[in-house]
């Protein structure tokens, strides 16, 4: 069901919880951001 073929895991979805807790993301606010690996596309 993902365009990715495969269910996201720990490895995959780390880094972007790590991009959006860094200082380079600081005025990031109030998003929806969906880590979902293409799911339902």
């Amino acid at each position: 069901m993902t365009t990715l073929g495969r269910a996201g895991v720990a490895d995959d979805i780390g880094p972007m919880i790590a991009s959006l807790l860094s200082e380079d993301n600081r005025w990031v606010n109030a998003q929806r951001i969906e880590v979902s690996g293409g799911m339902n596309i």
